[in-house]
Order: structure tokens, then C-alpha cells, then sequence
């Protein structure tokens, strides 16, 4: 298909954008409170690729809000932002900054207590009870605001945007959940949208009538709250009164998290619903996101008028080169985001504290690990991986990108290892897509792919390898342990309808029977999959797990919380900090952790999700672990080295494809 309107250039008040692809702003905590080298180069790579509008992450005007993103309160920000500016300007790009205040979902770090419309409490519980802004409070707010604008038009940007949306500060005056007050900024809908038209015109006298200013805005999408109708009409007054000069439309605030961040069960373009009324009330230019991943898709979202521009956050954090190669022809060639919200949601919260991505290991540190720096081999190498799961997968294609001579071989007559059982899971189904890129590439790339062949080491030496990338994965646990109870093995744990998460997938539904118990030793997703399938198969299911809370080791907001909401639709039950006591013909004996109370849950099948085991042997065979090193380099990748996640299984395999000349 054509690309005939995303590739058309779009003026937003006087200035020009190349094309209709922008980048909203998404949080990376790559600045640290500043402009960092990495946060530069993470956007310059996107730039460079063809991108038209690129808007910074939440941007900090005031000290009394959270400061990891970027902090512009002084003019300490100004060499950063030209900086950043001149990254993109040299390939052609826009750069505009988001004018934020998180309000009272993000406290100051000094632990005074955050600042709100009323004293109503952020849903997520991360901060106090806000204190409701007093009158010279609002004045100094819609001041910094101003200040900050002037220093990004100062540094040489191009434009800013006003974050009025995704329940911050200015959403939480327009919202009438968050927003009680008595005066001029509470109850009317003119009202409360008072603070957000005052700091507009305020903006606009300062920064001059050409300096491009824009509105980031959403519905609360939660009952009672700031309904997309009245994000419509704030909208459509702003525009009559000339204060705005392009919108972006969103959808969601903390009441409705998941719907800020589409997950793979949400469709391409699942915004619209809400944030296709809002821009359609504008009379400037119009920017939507939600979960968009080719241009053909953002190409149809304008042509059928939903919006002047489309937003391409995930699809470009997977994929940097996503315009590039589309342009060239080469669209199979684009690395998919799978929407697992893994790696650029959950990555901020991990002890890293830094957006990472689950399918693109370079994302965050492209200043060393950019496939654009990869060289060919001076002198290529005969590389031996064994295993093709996402980690050999990935191992392969890095070794084969730098030029060296690779042979992989997978004992299974598919590709994909346990991914090949995970999109089996439902809303995991686009989990698949990465291995079915990595296929293509890897044949692409000329690697010699040996399936259905399993290999001793003395099939590995008769390669003749300089190196060996062991990639062989782990299996299932099943002799019945469990950690809070390592002593002994849960009794029972032998019988027939005990099955393993691989085993669930492959049984025909009528060997399943009514009811299943599901033991969650590990707190991820694996237990979550397991459930909902025995759910969707009609079955009344049990979860116990050791764990205070539910799947605690997966981002919560977007991740655990909708998927324990979908089981709760089935006939579900959840146990924490609870154990198996015992294994029975049709039952099993639960108990808590804390106490002495058993009970009997009935159990036609039982599905024991507990540490996997890795599979190392050929690896010890091959002479892993001794004092004594083999004339071939040798690497232990992924779950083959211990049991973790996607993520790290990409990144390992990334690590060691990159084949060190000296190796």
C-alpha cells in the first residue's frame, strides 16, 4: 500500500514538520534530572531514521514535582536542551519539550507533600494525601511553566507541549474526582479548565505569537470522572480562542493505567475510542497514539481522518529504523514490538531505573551497542550455537550481521524454544512476532539452520568452532518442590494430571476435566498464561502462590492487575501466601504459609509453575566451568544459564553474537 498522507510534510502555526510521524512523549529516566549523553542518543537514533516530531518526556517546571525525567526549573537546562536540539535538527527532525507537573502522582523527592486541585489521593497509591493548592501556589506554578517554555525556546527547540492529561496536575484540576474546590478553579467545566486556558495565554505572551504550543489531553476513562466529551469541548475552547496550535489526543489517567499503555491484547489504534471524539473537536492540527507499529497503519489512521499525525513511541523504541526501512522498501525487515510493556514500562521500575526494551537490547545504550557501530569481522570466525530460542535466535543474527560463519542448530523441528509454547497462551499471541523476525533475519543473514538436530559435544567439535554459544534453555521443575517448603517435595506431585506449564498447552481439552489448582512459585507471567487458558477452557481454577500479592514480579499497573481483572470474569480463586500441602486423585490440600489451616480445592488437572531447571550438560561436556579453557570460546546464554525472562534471554544472546576480535 502506498504510503499517500504519512510521509506529507504539516505545519503547526508557521513551522514545517517533514512528515506526520511523531514520537509522543513516553518516560525513559534516561536524564537523571538533566540532559544526559544517552538520552541523546536514544532520540538521535530515531531522528536520523527519518522521524518528523519528536516531543520530550515529561518535562519537570517546578521542584515541588518529581525529578528523575528531566528537571528545567533553571537555566542549568539550556546547553542540555540545545544539545538535544541540534541532535535532531542536523537530520531534519523537530524537537518539542512537554511542560509537566505530575501533581499528586508524583511527589517531591525531599518528601513534602505533593500538590493537587483537593486533597484527594493518586489511585496508585505511590504518595501521600496532596495538599490542595493555595492561590499564590497556583500563581508560582503557572509562572515556572512560563519560565520553562522560555528556556526551551531560549536553547533553540522547536516548540512546547502542555501536559493537561493522564491524571498530572492540570488533568487533575479538569477532572471532578480529583478536583473539589469551591472558587474560581473548581466546579464548572470552565472552571476547571481555568488553570490549564490561564497558563496557555500565559505562554503564548511570553513566548510570542509563531513559538509552536500544544496540548497533550485525555479522558480519566473511569466513571465519574473527565469524560472524553468534555476533553472535547475543553478542547474545541481552546482552539476558538487561539491558544493551542496542535493537539495530541490520549486516553486514560491512574484509574484506567492500562489503557495508557496498550498491552499485546489491545488492537492498533484501540485509542480511538476515546481520543478520536477529542481531536475531532479540534480545528488545528491533531496528533493520536495507541500502539501503532507500521507506517501503513498510521498512513490509514489519517487517511480516514482520525488524526493529522500519528504517534510511534514502542514501534520505534523496538525499532529505530522503522521509517528508514519502510521507505526503502523493506518493511519485513522491521523489528516488531510485541507490546509486552516488559522492558519500556517495567524497565523504569527495575533496580536499572532506566526504559529498557525487551526485543531490542541496544535501547538505552546506543552510544556502544547500535547496530549502526557493528564493523565486519577482520577475520570471521566458525561460530557454533546450540539452541533456537530468542537467545541463540538473537546470538545468531548479531554473529552473522559482523560477517562470521554461523551454524545454529535446534534440536525441535521449529524455531523459538518456549516462546513457541507462550503465544499458545491467549493475549500472548503476538509474543511470536520476534521470533518469527528473528527467523527471517537469520535466513536472511545466511546462517546455516540446523533443525530437528539433537548434538552431543563431539557433534559440536566436528564443526571445528572458534566459538560456542550455548543456548539450550531449561525445562520445567517437576519433583514437587516448592521454596517455602524445600525440605520435602509436595506428596502427589507424581501423578498423571499433574502437569508441567509446557505440558497444559499440548492436552486436549476433554483430558482436563472441571476444576485445576495452579501452584505460582515464581510471581511472573508464566502462572498468569497458565490460568487464563484453563480459564478460556472452561475450567474453575485455584491460583496459590507463596507470594503476599498477585504475579508481584511483573509491572502491576499494566500486566497483573488487568490479567487478575479478566480471571476474576471466570470462575477464579486466589490463595496468597499459601502452599501445597498435598496432591490427591481430584483434590488438593492447600495451606497457608502463616498458619496451620489446611483445606481441599478440587483439582481435576494441577499445573505446578516453579523454578525452571537449566539445561547445562552439553556445557559441562564441552568444558564449561573448568579451570582449564577450551581452544574455543565458549558462552552459557539465557535460561541455559539460569531461568529469567524474554528480556534477558534477547539480551545475552545479543551480548555474545557481538564476537570479540580477540575472543
Amino acid at each position: 500500500m502506498a504510503l499517500t498522507h504519512i510521509l506529507e510534510p504539516i505545519r503547526i502555526n508557521k513551522l514545517e514538520v517533514k512528515n506526520r510521524i511523531a514520537r509522543a512523549a513516553h518516560g525513559t529516566s534516561y536524564g537523571k534530572g538533566g540532559i544526559t549523553e544517552d538520552l541523546i542518543a536514544y532520540h538521535e537514533a530515531r531522528a536520523k531514521a527519518g522521524l518528523g516530531l519528536n516531543i520530550l518526556e515529561a518535562t519537570v517546571v517546578h521542584p515541588s514535582s518529581y525529578t528523575h525525567t528531566v528537571a528545567a526549573w533553571d537555566d542549568s537546562i539550556i546547553p542540555g536542551f540545545t544539545a538535544l536540539g541540534d541532535a535532531h535538527h542536523k537530520h531534519g527532525a523537530r524537537m518539542f519539550v512537554q511542560l509537566w507537573h505530575g501533581g499528586h502522582r508524583w511527589a517531591p523527592a525531599d518528601g513534602r507533600a505533593p500538590l493537587s486541585a483537593s486533597t484527594v489521593p493518586c489511585p496508585l497509591g505511590a504518595v501521600n494525601t496532596p495538599f490542595a493548592m493555595t492561590h499564590d501556589q497556583i500563581e508560582e506554578i503557572t509562572e515556572a511553566f512560563v519560565a520553562t517554555a522560555l528556556r526551551v525556546q531560549a536553547a533553540g527547540l522547536d516548540g512546547v507541549e502542555l501536559h493537561a492529561g493522564h491524571g498530572y496536575l492540570l488533568h487533575q484540576f479538569l477532572c471532578p474526582l480529583t478536583n473539589k474546590r469551591d472558587d474560581e478553579y473548581g466546579g464548572s467545566l470552565e472552571n476547571r479548565m481555568r488553570l490549564t486556558r490561564d497558563i496557555l495565554i500565559a505562554l503564548r505572551k511570553a513566548a510570542g505569537p509563531d513559538f509552536p504550543i500544544g496540548i497533550r489531553i485525555s479522558d480519566y476513562n473511569v466513571p465519574g470522572g473527565f469524560t472524553f466529551e468534555e476533553a472535547g469541548e475543553v478542547v474545541a475552547r481552546l482552539c476558538t480562542e487561539g491558544h493551542v496550535d496542535y493537539v495530541s489526543a490520549s486516553m486514560g489517567s491512574p484509574y484506567s493505567i492500562a489503557s495508557m499503555l496498550g498491552a499485546m491484547d489491545m488492537p492498533v489504534g484501540y485509542m480511538l475510542s476515546s481520543a478520536g471524539p477529542i481531536a475531532a473537536r479540534a480545528t488545528v492540527p491533531t496528533m493520536i497514539a495507541g500502539r501503532y507499529r507500521t507506517l501503513e497503519e498510521g498512513d490509514q489512521a489519517i487517511r480516514e481522518g482520525s488524526a493529522d499525525m500519528v504517534s510511534f513511541v514502542r514501534g520505534m523504541i523496538a525499532e529505530p529504523d522503522l521509517i528508514a526501512k519502510t521507505v526503502a522498501g523493506k518493511a519485513d525487515r522491521v523489528r516488531p514490538c510485541i507490546a509486552c510493556n516488559q522492558g519500556c514500562v517495567a524497565g523504569i521500575r527495575t533496580s536499572l531505573q532506566r526504559m529498557l526494551c525487551t526485543v531490542n537490547p541496544a535501547v538505552g545504550f546506543e552510544a556502544t551497542l547500535s547496530e549502526d557501530l557493528i564493523k565486519p569481522a577482520k577475520s570471521p570466525r566458525k561460530v557454533v550455537i546450540v539452541g533456537g530460542g530468542p537467545a541463540g535466535l538473537e546470538a545468531a543474527r548479531l554473529a552473522a550481521l559482523s560477517g562470521h560463519k554461523v551454524v545454529l542448530l535446534e534440536a525441535q523441528a521449529a524455531l523459538g524454544g518456549a516462546i513457541q509454547i507462550a503465544r499458545q497462551a491467549p493475549k500472548l499471541q503476538t509474543i511470536g512476532d520476534i521470533i518469527y523476525w528473528l527467523e527471517q533475519e537469520i535466513y536472511t543473514l545466511g546462517v546455516d539452520v540446523r533443525l530437528s538436530t539433537y548434538v552431543e559435544a563431539e557433534d559440536v567439535l566436528a564443526e571445528k568452532p572458534d566459538v560456542v554459544i550455548i543456548a539450550t534453555g531449561s525445562l520445567p521443575r517437576m519433583d514437587g518442590f516448592q521454596v517455602q517448603r524445600p525440605e520435602r517435595p509436595v506428596p502427589g506431585f507424581d501423578r498423571g494430571h499433574v502437569l508441567s506449564s509446557h505440558d497444559v498447552f499440548q492436552r486436549p481439552r476433554d483430558t482436563l476435566g472441571k476444576s485445576a489448582v495452579v501452584l505460582d512459585d515464581v510471581g511472573h507471567y508464566e502462572a498468569i498464561a497458565v490460568a487464563e487458558h484453563l480459564i478460556t477452557q472452561g475450567l474453575k481454577v485455584t491460583f496459590v502462590t507463596r507470594h503476599s500479592s498477585f504475579a508481584p514480579h511483573i509491572e502491576a499497573m499494566v500486566r497483573s492487575d488487568p490479567a487478575l481483572g479478566r480471571l476474576r470474569q471466570g470462575d477464579f480463586t486466589l490463595h496468597v501466601r499459601a502452599r501445597l500441602v498435598s496432591i490427591g486423585a481430584d483434590a488438593c490440600e492447600v495451606g497457608y504459609i502463616d498458619g496451620e489451616q489446611v483445606w481441599r480445592e478440587p483439582a481435576d488437572t494441577v499445573v505446578l509453575v516453579t523454578y525452571n531447571e537449566p539445561q547445562t550438560d552439553l556445557y559441562r561436556a564441552l568444558g564449561g566451568g573448568l579451570r582449564q579453557k577450551p581452544a574455543y570460546a565458549l558462552h552459557l546464554i539465557g535460561d541455559a544459564q539460569a531461568p529469567r525472562d524474554l528480556l534477558i534471554a534477547i539480551r545475552e544472546g545479543h551480548l555474545a553474537g557481538r564476537i570479540r576480535e580477540d575472543a
